[in-house]
């Protein structure tokens, strides 16, 4: 009956922030045809490479703190926790602006930058803002309130539809905004439930360990981590841009922004929940071996046929949503829903390693993951490839490295069950 309880509370908060996933994905397919008419593809390839920087910047800027508050105890440590996260998030997001205020001409000419150059100092203030808003999600998760994670995520996508529309009245860069917004949408929804955070006394018995402190080498891992996968991850837009265009990049992007919107529904929610309980029950091996090979088989359940739906009718729906002018992203879409399906399995489930605290993992299948890329740009430059047969390629590379993290996902959750058996047989 206890299981059972478990296991019906973990799919009912599952289901709860799949809720608000799901309406604020609503939000933003409704928004697509408006914005995607509003911006013309150029404007859109653009928008990707400025996201690139903004998520880097997010990475480095508090270094990735935001991640632990699930697996601290009580507000207090909470409050200590975010009294160093914002500490660090305005030191680093002003040196940040400073850097690209000086420095913008070159960013712009080494990032292919032919428009928006004077708003790359927007970068620094929307990457705080989307760490602030992580750290009250985090915590609100960590508190159970999957109600107000829920609706804060139909707020942040809200305001970025409606800070994209608003904006193409006034400027053609009204795109590089709409992270901000989104951003600020999110944290006006959870602000009213993060006084715990906010206010009070951060002072701590002496003897305390600053959960700074304590979390130190999971940041640390989380930040190399972020540094590689970003690289891994910019690096093929960047030789899309060059290579094949502006034009091109701007139909990848809108695939690249549309085809993972099931993780965004569904697995982005299923993530969320695991990562809370996994955290619950990080000294109880068999039981996160129980709840990890119940959520893979829920993912699968869901991703393939949802995938499998998208592959066979993306070249019709992408042009007739969004427009004539769409229709190659359509065909890219086709051969792109098998990285989405890889991603939508594998990402849910890839924080096993931090609750596990085998922090040398992530780093170590991101320097892969950049290797990988390296070879598929190396291979596409040597071999000049089309980008229909370069499409083939980056899908193969990012498949595999998905599933190459769920393998070892698994063997990592079973030694630590093995490990525990082990340990309980002794005792």
């Amino acid at each position: 009956m206890k299981a059972l309880k478990y296991v019906s509370s973990y799919w009912r908060d599952i289901f709860l922030q799949a809720s608000g996933n799901t309406i604020a994905q609503i939000v933003g397919v409704l928004g697509i045809p408006l914005l995607s008419r509003l911006y013309a593809p150029q404007e859109f390839a653009v928008q990707n490479i400025f996201l690139q920087l903004v998520m880097f910047f997010a990475g480095i800027m508090t270094w990735r703190y935001e991640y632990f508050f699930q697996m601290l105890k009580d507000d207090q440590q909470a409050r200590w926790l975010f009294s160093g996260v914002l500490r660090l998030g305005i030191v680093i997001g002003v040196l940040l602006t400073v850097a690209l205020y000086v420095f913008s001409a070159q960013i712009a000419q080494l990032l292919s930058l032919e428009q928006g150059v004077n708003l790359l100092v927007v970068a620094p203030i929307s990457a705080l803002l989307v760490s602030l808003a992580l750290a009250f999600q985090h915590n609100a998760q960590r508190l159970g309130a999957y109600k107000i994670s829920a609706l804060s995520e139909v707020f942040g996508k809200s305001a970025y539809v409606a800070s994209g529309a608003l904006l193409a009245a006034v400027t053609t860069s009204g795109l590089l905004f709409t992270t901000l917004f989104s951003a600020l949408g999110k944290i006006g929804a959870l602000l009213p439930y993060s006084k715990s955070i906010i206010s009070g006394s951060c002072a701590h018995a002496p003897d305390a360990v600053s959960p700074l402190k304590k979390h130190a080498s999971g940041a640390n891992a989380l930040v190399m981590s972020h540094v590689l996968v970003t690289v891994s991850s910019a690096a093929p837009v960047f030789y899309i841009s060059a290579v094949y265009g502006t034009e091109i990049l701007g139909q990848f992007s809108m695939v690249m922004a549309t085809i993972f919107l099931p993780s965004g529904l569904v697995g982005a929610a299923i993530g969320q929940v695991f990562y809370q309980r996994a955290a619950l029950h990080a000294e109880e091996p068999l039981v996160l071996k129980g709840l990890w090979n119940m959520t893979i088989r829920k993912l699968a359940l869901f991703g393939i046929p949802i995938y499998l739906c998208a592959g066979i009718l993306s070249p019709w729906i992408y042009p007739f949503v969004l427009g004539g002018q769409w229709h190659d992203a359509g065909l890219y879409a086709q051969v792109l829903m098998v990285a989405a399906l890889s991603a939508f399995v594998s990402t849910p489930l890839d924080r096993v390693s931090l609750v596990l605290r085998y922090n040398w993992y992530l780093p170590s299948l991101h320097v892969f993951r950049l290797m990988a890329t390296g070879v598929l740009l190396s291979l596409a430059t040597h071999l000049a490839l089309d980008f229909e047969d370069f499409l083939l390629f980056y899908v193969v590379q990012v498949s595999a490295v998905y599933l190459l993290d769920l393998l070892f996902a698994h063997f990592l959750i079973r030694h630590a069950a093995r490990k525990g058996a082990t340990t309980m047989e002794e005792v």
